[in-house]
């Protein structure tokens, strides 16, 4: 565990972030109501983010990738992600959380709660640190090897001319 306090601040985050969007799933995200036989009686009830489209599912398969992919080099440390191809597949699977989440929303419209906008905030946020993480890599991709490589020292016998 002690290799995840000397990961980037971003992945924290993210780690955090999608860790808390599987949870804030279980909460009731929508409340539905049946009418019944009676006249003017109805039966109301909740159902969680993981209910109702099928894009919850693929939110939550989106947010479990992200999870295991920020993972993977604290519980294989000798797996090294580093530099901005692994940030571009984060931010991939950031966007696709969004849309899924945002997808999800605009079909369950009807009677929301304010967990459903708590769960696509979260998502945009993971989203967001993602792209963030690629801008800064991006910057910086090139440093990397010319940090890498010594410089060459010139021979002291020749004199430039």
């Amino acid at each position: 565990m002690r290799s995840f306090w000397h990961r980037p601040l971003g992945s924290k985050l993210i780690i955090l972030l999608s860790a808390a969007f599987l949870v804030e799933m279980l909460a009731p995200w929508t409340r539905v109501c049946v009418a019944t036989g009676d006249v003017g009686s109805r039966k109301c009830g909740w159902t969680t983010g993981y209910e109702g489209s099928d894009f919850a599912l693929y939110a939550a398969l989106f947010a479990l990738a992200i999870l295991v992919w920020e993972l993977l080099p604290i519980l294989i440390p000798r797996f090294s992600m580093r530099g901005w191809p692994t940030a571009i597949v984060t931010a991939i699977l950031g966007v696709g959380l969004a849309i899924c989440t945002l997808v999800k929303v605009i079909e369950d419209n009807e009677f929301q709660t304010g967990w459903a906008w708590v769960g696509l905030a979260i998502a945009l946020a993971v989203m967001l640190i993602a792209l963030i993480r690629v801008r800064y890599r991006w910057g910086t991709r090139g440093r990397d090897s010319d940090e890498a490589a010594p410089a060459a020292v010139p021979d002291p016998g020749t004199q430039p001319p």
